[in-house]
């Protein structure tokens, strides 16, 4: 094999393993996505993110490995790739990472829950004590007084 085919052939082979790679990127994304609830906006955000990153890391590998010549076997290999990840591995590896992940952090969010339940009740507590109530009253008329000052100094 001359050595123009063998390079070409390792490029395609690189953009391949760029196409697995980003999908690699868009599936912790997913991951994420599954384990935090998003709004639609914070979604489209990380969407806007991971598409600007996928057009730098896209540009880099081309322009490194090609001298910026866009081939079309290049985006082919990009494509193939991530659709070789997606079809093979990726929806196996996906799953696992999500229940291995929830088997992680149920027992987090059930202590979570149980400490911010026990701190609301000490900040009750706390909140009705008479000091607590007199240390208010006096910072908001400190607050009333410098508020009435500097209304005075405009004036």
């Amino acid at each position: 094999m001359s050595e123009y085919m063998y390079q070409e052939l390792l490029f395609f082979c690189r953009t391949f393993l760029a196409g697995v790679f980003l999908a690699v990127c868009y599936d912790v994304l997913r991951i994420i996505r599954k384990i935090i609830v998003h709004t639609s906006f914070w979604m489209g955000m990380e969407d806007i993110f991971y598409w600007c990153f996928t057009g730098v890391f896209l540009f880099f590998v081309i322009y490194t490995e090609n001298n910026g010549v866009i081939r079309s076997y290049a985006l082919l290999a990009i494509g193939a790739g991530a659709l070789a990840y997606r079809a093979g591995p990726g929806k196996v590896l996906l799953n696992l990472a999500v229940r291995l992940m929830e088997k992680i952090l149920a027992p987090i969010r059930k202590w979570r829950k149980r400490l911010k339940f026990q701190w609301n009740r000490v900040k009750l507590f706390v909140g009705k004590q008479k000091i607590v109530r007199d240390i208010r009253e006096c910072r908001n008329e400190e607050k009333k007084k410098k508020k009435s000052s500097k209304q005075d100094c405009d004036a």
